[in-house]
């Protein structure tokens, strides 16, 4: 094979490549925008908020509050939790200014309050 053909193969290569990452972008981004499209029909912030409220959940309320405490539903700015003890609800309105600046800080959205509820089941002592 010759320096000039290898050098052709080389190129066509680098184009096959970049066609591929550039059609793996477009559908990814696509992806995100139909995501993005059925959360804002459902009432529901975007994606980055939802995986920034969801995802990071304990490094943003730490660990020992995410043992006892669950996101479980971001809607219209409120934020709806799941305690594992009553006692937790009760600390959780102590938090939960706190809470939502930091959440709104994270996401970009503003989380202007906390509902909780307490995760039914419990075994009675």
């Amino acid at each position: 094979m010759s320096s000039d053909s290898a050098h052709e193969s080389a190129n066509e290569l680098d184009h096959e490549i970049d066609r591929e990452l550039d059609q793996k972008q477009d559908s990814s981004t696509s992806l995100t925008d139909e995501v993005n499209r059925l959360l804002q029909r459902l009432g529901s912030p975007n994606i980055d908020t939802v995986s920034g409220v969801f995802g990071l959940w304990k490094e943003l309320v730490g660990e020992q509050v995410a043992q006892h405490v669950s996101p479980v539903k971001l809607d219209r700015g409120r934020l709806l939790i799941e305690v594992d003890d009553p006692a937790w609800s009760t600390h959780m309105k102590f938090l939960e200014r706190d809470i939502c600046t930091t959440l709104s800080h994270f996401t970009g959205t503003t989380i202007s309050g906390i509902d909780v509820r307490v995760k039914s089941g419990r075994a009675n002592s």
